[in-house]
């Protein structure tokens, strides 16, 4: 059996492994939660000036009694350590309390909960994301640098008051990510944004974005509480033009309506998600468009891809210590691969175009898909600090997750043919020393059709991060892996740049497998009045080929630069400079090396605001 043969027989014993340990997991019920989790220090300072301001006092044993009031107090951008700072809060709308309250899942009358407090912590500081037909998310923008929940002693005996102090983060915004490649600016990512309209925790952006080949301007907005409700709504479009020339030349839009699951408790979920999009696809080696061989002749690899879906579905939620979750669902996609007007002819090739299409872009077919998925996983969560965010609290899930998806291509629905796609996701999460966080995933996938298996992909991953070691520094490693076999979507990985290998350029190695290993020590953060500053020395090492045997390892090595603005965002300001080891395609080993730079760590696990934003 070849290497690449053995994907298939390998995932498969894994799921079965997991699925068994989840068995175990769930038997040991969940992690105990404690009622006063610690306080990073920004935090500890809110709630500090929160009790002196309404002269409450923290009860020590909140167990069993009811609730008797809800305090809100939000708390304004810039704080009294931010000297004349403060005189900017009056351009700022906080969040009316009243919002705020309304997330909480704690209400007068119930019982003390401790386990219900964290979960409102977690999502007042970053909801849970919105997924997708194409299995993307949305991750709703962070509005809060601190979050707290905390009960109060309450002047009528056997009822504890419960204290929500949030810090609002300056919601008026200007987001970017950039990188540069042989001084140009090659990728940017922008957006004037107002994260919380009128102290509504509503968002509209205005973006701007721009790869090689083009650039896009469009609207989002987000509304996480259409009227007053549960409903969430997200309705983003673009506008793409031409880098070369500023000729448009597509545009995408998606609009998604749903009812999430929005706490552990919910039974209930569903939502309806629409997009549309008619964009230019081009690929490129280095700041070329890469040529592709066609019967002989070279064409730049550029195609349009039209492409409309919808995707509905409900899902019912079962459990509290363990969650089990059955998503019932439809989805119709309909994808179609053109050549553009100005391909190139060849007198001696006269099907080029078609050959083109049928070798090179992804496959055009309409599917019309049932779905049922099934997912499992402990309700159990870590706390965890000065990781990925320095000082403000992380929430990372532990123990074991198993998701199972099932579909079927039905031609009476209209499907071009029979088809039956399959997905599993298996996974394991730990807090080794309680500070630290590890975790191991895998994930498989393809369809069946007329007894082959096609777009078959495996892909893994292991994230480790110690304890802090001597509360100077602590070692991030992530290790992936990515595999394809039979893929009519054709669309190759790549490593270099963001994706994986920080001193070369941007898609540099192109495959199907890849793999890539990052070690980074981080150090802790270093506090200067309300900022926190860090830095991090780091190794990348990976390559994508034909085949796990053409893999070549390439390396580079770094240093980079965090800063937390709490004033400003939950993630740290990110600034790394790499220098490569080894020559690629395009890259030369040694100075000046590479600088990217924007918001969030190089590469983190947790939950957390990193997953997919629109291109706007």
């Amino acid at each position: 059996m070849r290497r690449s043969d053995a994907f298939p027989a390998r995932a498969a014993g894994a799921v079965r492994i997991v699925a068994a340990a989840i068995m175990l997991a769930a038997a040991a019920g969940p992690a105990a939660s404690e009622p006063m989790p610690s306080l990073g220090r920004l935090e500890r300072e809110s709630v500090e000036e929160a009790l002196a301001l309404l002269g409450l006092t923290i009860d020590g044993n909140p167990e069993g009694k009811v609730i008797g009031h809800v305090y809100v107090v939000n708390q304004d951008v810039f704080s009294r350590h931010d000297w004349r700072l403060q005189l900017l809060n009056i351009f700022h709308r906080t969040t009316r309390p009243d919002i705020i309250e309304r997330e909480l899942l704690l209400a007068p009358g119930q019982h003390w909960d401790a386990m219900l407090a964290d979960e409102s912590v977690r999502n007042l500081q970053a909801p849970p994301p919105l997924f997708f037909a194409n299995g993307t998310r949305f991750a709703a923008p962070g509005l809060s640098s601190v979050v707290a929940i905390m009960p109060v002693a309450s002047p009528v005996p056997g009822s504890v008051d419960v204290l929500a102090v949030t810090r609002d983060l300056w919601s008026l915004r200007f987001n970017t990510d950039f990188q540069f490649q042989k001084n140009t600016l090659s990728v940017l990512q922008t957006s004037l944004s107002e994260n919380n309209l009128f102290g509504w925790r509503k968002y509209v952006a205005a973006g701007f974005e721009l790869d090689q080949g083009r650039y896009g301007v469009g609207p989002t907005y987000f509304d996480p509480n259409v009227a007053g409700t549960r409903l969430t709504l997200l309705a983003t479009g673009n506008a793409w033009y031409a880098r070369d020339t500023d000729r448009y030349e597509g545009d995408n839009e998606l609009f998604s309506l749903q009812y999430p699951l929005y706490s552990l408790a919910s039974r209930w979920g569903a939502e309806l998600n629409v997009s549309h999009q008619d964009v230019v696809v081009r690929h490129f080696c280095d700041n070329q468009l890469c040529p592709v061989s066609v019967a002989g002749t070279s064409v730049p690899f550029i195609y349009r891809r039209h492409e409309v879906a919808v995707d509905a579905n409900t899902v019912r939620s079962f459990g509290q210590a363990v969650i089990q979750r059955v998503t019932a669902g439809y989805r119709f996609d309909h994808p179609r691969s053109l050549v553009l007007a100005d391909f190139p002819a060849d007198p001696n090739v006269p099907a080029l175009a078609e050959q083109f299409l049928a070798q090179w872009t992804p496959l055009s077919e309409t599917r019309s898909e049932p779905y049922l998925r099934y997912e499992l996983f402990t309700a159990r969560y870590g706390v965890f600090r000065d990781l990925n965010t320095f000082d403000l609290r992380e929430n990372g899930r532990l123990g074991p997750h198993l998701a199972v998806e099932l579909a079927a291509g039905v031609p009476a629905l209209g499907a071009d043919f029979v088809a039956y796609p399959m997905s599993a996701t298996a996974s394991w999460a730990a807090a080794p020393g309680g500070s630290g966080y590890a975790m191991a995933q895998a994930q498989v996938s393809a369809r069946t059709r007329s007894g082959h298996l096609i777009d078959q992909r495996l892909s893994g991953v292991i994230f480790l991060a110690t304890p802090p070691i001597g509360r100077a520094a602590r070692v991030v490693i992530e290790a992936t892996t990515d595999a394809l076999r039979a893929d009519t979507y054709r669309t190759p990985l790549f490593l270099g740049g963001d994706t994986g290998l920080r001193g070369y350029q941007i898609g540099e190695f192109q495959g199907v497998v890849a793999a890539a290993a990052h070690a980074e020590i981080r150090t802790a953060p270093i506090a200067v009045y309300s900022q926190r500053f860090g830095a991090v020395l780091f190794y990348d090492v990976g390559h994508a080929a034909g085949s796990y045997g053409d893999l070549v390892p390439h390396h580079d090595v770094g240093v980079g630069l965090r800063w937390l603005i709490p004033q400003l965002n939950s993630s740290v300001l990110r600034i790394d400079w790499a220098v490569p080891t080894q020559a690629g395609p395009y890259t030369q080993p040694g100075l000046p090396g590479r600088i990217t730079a924007g918001f969030m760590q190089s590469f983190w696990v947790l939950d957390s605001p990193k997953g997919f934003i629109p291109s706007f």
